[in-house]
């Protein structure tokens, strides 16, 4: 659970209903498919809204590169 993001220099809001079954990578592929951003990037949160509007899924890179 993600309970300070104030440390995040970007934040995306994908627009639309998102399947939050959905997997990291799928999610991943989803942002670079469609918007051609890589999700690869530090600092950087993407957040999903499912059907539900009080349930989200946010996307963080906190690995290396790749």
């Amino acid at each position: 659970m993600l309970n300070d993001a104030t440390c995040f220099k970007a934040v995306y809001i994908v627009c639309g209903n998102t399947d939050l079954r959905s997997g990291m990578d799928r999610l991943a592929a989803f942002i670079e498919s469609q918007t051609g951003n890589r999700p690869y990037v530090p600092d950087t949160i993407y957040l999903f809204c499912g059907r539900r509007p009080d349930r989200i899924k946010g996307l963080v890179w906190e690995g290396h590169d790749v």
